[in-house]
C-alpha cells in the first residue's frame, strides 16, 4: 500500500517476510511513508497462527494483523523484479532462504538471529534463548529459583529497531549500494552493556538479589497500594528526603544508616515492609500524583486496560487503531514522531547523498550532543560508529553525570571524573567540548557551534534547554535546515512533562512489569534500567529519519521523542488481547503462549540454568528423543494444547534430565536436534563468549585512568565487515581548543582567555549547587 504522506514517501521497501524483528522493523517504514511490500508465499508466517490467549480463539493471528496492516503483497514470482526496483530489501529473522540475485537500490538489511557466521549461526533462535545468551535475564528474578525472563517479543522487536537504523543509514548514505548483517543477540547486547561495565570496574559479579529490587540502588520496586500497584526508583539524597516525608516516616531520612543507595540496599527487608505498609494508604495514582509534585520518581505501574485508557497516551496519540476483523482494537503505534514538514520531492531525490565510505555511511555528518547518562549517549554513539562526527557539549559545572559518582575536592583532584568504564563505553569515538551554559559567553559558543552542525540532540528533563536559552526555537531562528531531537521521559507540552523519571521510572510507567513475572505475584522490573537503551535506539532511529527526509526536502525539523512510549511496542500482545476480549492478560512466569515446553531449568553447578523452547511438533519429537521419552508419551503429546495440559509433568522430565549436565553442553546438544535451547549467561560471561569473539563483536580498549575495557562493537557487519573502533572517550574538555580553532574560526588567545574567565574547564568546579558534593547515581 502506497501512504500519500511522510517523511520517506516515495522509498520503496520490500519486505521477505517472517518474523517479529523485520516486520516492525518494514512497520516503522511504514508509518514514515514508505511502500511497503511483503513476500509471504511457499511458507506460512507463525503469527498467523499464533494466539495470545490460549484457547480463546478471538486473539488468533492479533500480533500478525497489527505488524502487517496496510503492507502491501507480492508473490514470490514477482520477487526478483520488485527487488531490482526497489530502494531496501529487509529479511526477517524467520524468512525463508531465497537464493535472489536482484539488489534493491539502496541496501539489503539481513537480520537473523545470531549472525550469518560464528559457532551459534546454525542455531535455532527465539526472544528467551537471545535473553540467555546476552545476560539480560540472569539478574532478574527470585533469589530461589530461576532467573525471570522479561518477555516473548522483546528480544525480535530490539532487533528490529536496530534493523532500521540500519536501513536508514543505507538510504542516508552515498549512491552505493550496501548490505547490512543485523544480529539481534549482538543488538540486544546493548541493554546489559553498562552492568558488564560496572562488572568490570568493581571486579564483581553482576548479582541477582530478588524480585523488583535493582543492585545497588534502592529502593527501586513495586508495590502493593490500596489500589494498583506504585514503582519507586528513589537515588538523591533530596529525594530520599522528599520520599520519607511523604510517606509519613522522617524517621527513615534521619537514619543515618539509610543516607545513600548503598546502605538503603543493605537493609531492603527492612524498608521494603515499612513502605508495604505506608502504601496502603492511598492508591498508586494517588501517591504517583503527589510524588509528581514533590519531583519525586514514583509513577503507578499500568495494566493493560489502563494503558488504554491511559490520559498522557491519548493526548499524545501513542496508540493506533488496529483493525481486527469488523471491530478496532487500540495497539503501539511508532514512537519515532517524525513528520513530513515539506512535500517537494524531486525524482530520485533520496539518492543525493555524498558517497561515504562504505564501513561509515554517515561519514560527513556533524551533531552537537547536549545529551547525558545513557538514552541519549547510546543514540550518539551509535551514530558515531556509522561515521558521524558527534562533538559532546559539557562543563566543569555539569559534566556528564556518568563521569563520577564522587564530585568532592580530593576525588576531582586525583581526576575520578575520568575513571568511569560506564561513560567510556557510551561516549567512545566523541569530543569533547567544555562550555558553560549558564554564561552568556557559554551559550553564544554553542549556538555558534550548532550553526555549524547538521543536526542536535539532547535528554534532559523537557523544558531545561529552553531555560537555558538553547531550545528549539533559539537554534532554529534563521534557520529551516536543524533536526533536533529532544529525548525527555514523557515527552514535551504535556501534564506529565516534568516528571522525575530514570530508565526504571519509564519501565514501571509502560506497564511492561505488568505482563512479567508469576500470576500470583507482583509485576516484575527487568534489571538493566530497560527505558534508557530502548529510549537510545529509537532516538537514534527518529534522527536519522529526520535527516534523511531533510537530505531530500532541504528542511529540518524538531522530534517531540517521549522515552516511555519506545516501551510500549514489547506490550503489543497484552493490548491486543485485552482489546478483543476485555481480559487482562495472565502473567506467565517463564512459560510462552505459543510453546510447550518453555523455560529455564537448572543444570550442574550453583546457579546454573538453561533456556529451552519448544516451537513445532518436529521440535517436540526431537526433544523427546533426546531426553529418551517413550513413542507412546511423545505421540500423545504432539498437539501444542495437550502438551500444554501436562507441562508441568513436560518441565519435570526436562529438570529430571539436565540437573546432572553442564548447562553449555546441554544448549548444544538439544540445537544439534533442532530444539531452541540456551545457556543462562551471567552479564560478565558474556564478554567471553566464543560466538560473540569470533564475529569481532568486542573493541579491546585502552584509556588513561581506566586501562583496558572490553566494550560491545556495532551490532551490525556493514558488506561483511564490523565497522572499526572510531576512538576512546574523550576526557571533559579535552577537544575544546581543537573545535573553537578548526570549526569556530577561534585563537589560542580566545581559548586561553575562556579558561581564565571559566566559561570552559577542564575538570569538575562549582557543580549545580555552587558546591563539589558527592552525588549518587543510579
Amino acid at each position: 500500500m502506497i501512504t500519500e504522506k511522510g517523511p520517506l514517501k516515495g522509498i520503496s521497501v520490500v519486505e521477505l517476510g517472517g518474523g517479529i524483528g523485520g516486520a516492525w522493523c518494514c512497520k516503522m517504514l511504514l508509518e514514515m511513508g514508505a511502500t511497503v511490500m511483503k513476500v509471504e508465499e511457499e511458507f506460512e508466517d507463525p503469527l498467523r497462527h499464533r494466539i495470545e490467549i490460549p484457547g480463546v480463539k478471538e486473539t488468533e493471528r492479533l500480533l500478525y494483523t497489527w505488524l502487517n496492516q496496510n503492507k502491501g503483497w507480492i508473490p514470490i514470482s514477482d520477487l526478483e523484479a520488485t527487488v531490482a526496483n526497489s530502494d531496501l530489501l529487509i529479511k526477517g529473522e524467520e524468512a525463508p532462504g531465497y537464493l535472489i540475485s536482484a539488489k534493491p537500490k539502496r541496501a539489503t538489511v539481513d537480520l537473523n538471529w545470531f549472525g550469518r557466521s560464528g559457532p551459534y549461526a546454525s542455531w535455532r533462535g527465539a526472544d528467551i534463548a537471545v535473553q540467555a545468551l546476552c545476560g539480560m535475564i540472569f539478574p532478574s528474578g527470585s533469589t530461589q529459583g530461576p532467573p525471570q525472563q522479561l518477555g516473548d517479543v522483546q528480544s525480535a522487536i530490539v532487533g528490529g529497531v536496530t534493523s532500521l537504523i540500519a536501513a536508514l543509514a543505507g538510504l542516508y548514505a552515498g549512491r552505493d549500494y550496501r548490505h547490512f548483517e543485523v544480529s539481534i543477540l549482538e543488538a540486544c547486547m546493548v541493554l546489559g552493556e553498562l552492568q558488564v561495565a560496572d562488572s568490570q570496574m568493581l571486579n564483581r559479579a553482576v548479582p541477582r538479589i530478588g524480585v523488583n529490587r535493582f543492585s545497588p540502588t534502592c529502593p527501586v520496586s513495586i508495590h502493593r497500594c490500596r489500589e494498583g500497584w506504585l514503582g519507586i526508583t528513589v537515588i538523591t539524597p533530596a529525594q530520599w528526603e522528599s520520599f520519607c516525608e511523604l510517606i509519613e516516616a522522617p524517621e527513615l531520612a534521619r537514619d543515618p544508616g539509610l543516607a545513600t543507595i548503598y546502605l538503603r540496599s543493605e537493609r531492603v527487608d527492612e524498608l521494603e515492609k515499612i513502605i508495604d505498609t505506608k502504601l496502603k494508604s492511598r492508591t498508586a495514582a494517588e501517591w504517583a500524583e503527589h510524588g509528581r509534585r514533590m519531583r519525586i520518581p514514583l509513577v503507578a505501574v499500568p495494566n493493560a486496560e489502563e494503558i488504554l485508557n491511559h490520559p498522557i497516551f491519548k493526548e499524545r496519540r501513542s496508540l493506533e487503531a488496529v483493525k481486527v476483523g469488523s471491530t478496532q482494537v487500540l495497539a503501539p503505534g511508532s514512537p519515532l514522531r517524525v513528520n513530513a514538514v515539506a512535500d517537494n520531492y524531486e525524482e530520485n531525490a533520496a539518492m543525493q547523498g555524498q558517497s561515504a565510505k562504505a564501513e561509515a555511511p554517515l561519514e560527513g555528518l556533524r551533531i552537537t550532543d547536549f545529551s547525558m547518562g545513557w538514552a541519549g549517549p547510546l543514540a550518539t554513539r551509535i551514530l558515531s560508529d556509522l561515521g558521524a562526527e558527534i562533538i559532546k557539549v559539557e562543563a566543569g559545572r555539569y559534566p556528564d553525570w556518568w563521569r563520577a559518582t564522587d564530585w568532592s575536592p580530593e576525588a576531582i583532584a586525583r581526576q575520578q571524573f575520568e575513571e568511569s568504564y560506564r561513560f567510556a563505553a557510551l561516549n567512545r569515538g566523541k569530543q569533547s567540548v567544555s562550555f558553560d551554559l549558564t554564561t552568556s559567553r557559554g551559550k553564544e559558543l554553542a549556538r555558534r557551534l550548532v550553526a555549524e552542525s547538521d543536526a542536535v540532540i539532547e535528554n534532559h528533563a523537557a523544558g531545561v534547554m529552553d531555560r537555558l536559552g538553547l531550545g528549539w526555537d533559539a537554534l532554529s531562528a534563521g534557520r529551516s535546515d536543524l533536526v533536533m531531537a529532544s529525548m525527555s521521559a514523557f515527552g514535551s507540552g504535556n501534564a506529565w512533562s516534568d516528571t522525575r523519571a530514570y530508565g526504571s521510572t519509564l519501565e514501571q510507567a509502560s506497564g511492561l512489569p505488568s505482563f512479567r513475572g508469576e500470576d500470583d505475584g507482583p509485576p516484575v522490573l527487568g534489571h538493566i534500567a530497560y527505558g534508557d537503551p530502548i529510549g537510545g535506539l529509537y532516538g537514534c532511529a527518529a534522527l536519522l529519519a529526520a535527516l534523511v527526509h531533510r537530505q531530500r526536502v532541504g528542511v529540518g525539523q524538531w522530534l517531540n521523542l517521549s522515552q516511555v512510549e519506545c516501551l510500549l511496542p514489547f506490550t503489543a500482545p497484552a493490548l491486543l488481547a485485552r482489546g478483543v476480549t476485555n481480559l487482562e492478560p495472565a502473567r506467565r512466569g517463564n512459560r510462552n503462549v505459543e510453546m510447550v515446553p518453555h523455560g529455564i531449568f537448572a543444570g550442574k553447578g550453583e546457579d546454573r540454568w538453561i533456556a529451552i523452547a519448544v516451537d513445532s511438533e518436529s521440535a517436540w519429537r526431537s526433544l523427546a528423543d533426546v531426553l529418551g521419552l517413550d513413542v507412546e508419551f511423545t505421540e500423545d503429546l504432539i498437539e501444542l494444547e495437550a502438551r500444554r495440559t501436562r507441562e508441568d509433568e513436560i518441565e519435570g522430565r526436562i529438570s529430571d534430565w539436565i540437573k546432572g549436565m553442564d548447562v553449555v553442553e546441554a544448549a548444544r546438544i538439544l540445537q544439534l536436534a533442532g530444539v531452541i535451547a540456551a545457556p543462562i549467561l551471567k552479564p560478565e560471561e558474556t564478554m567471553s563468549d566464543s560466538h560473540l569473539s569470533e564475529r569481532l563483536f568486542f573493541f579491546d580498549t585502552e584509556r588513561e585512568h581506566i586501562g583496558r575495557q572490553a566494550q560491545v562493537a556495532l551490532p551490525m557487519l556493514i558488506d561483511g565487515l564490523r565497522p572499526p573502533l572510531r576512538g576512546v572517550a574523550p576526557y571533559l574538555g579535552g577537544d575544546t581548543k581543537d573545535v573553537l580553532s578548526r570549526i569556530l574560526g577561534l585563537g589560542n588567545k580566545d581559548y586561553e582567555l575562556l579558561l581564565e574567565a571559566g566559561v570552559v574547564s577542564l575538570q569538575p568546579t562549582k557543580l549545580r549547587n555552587n558546591e563539589a558534593r558527592v552525588v549518587n547515581v543510579h
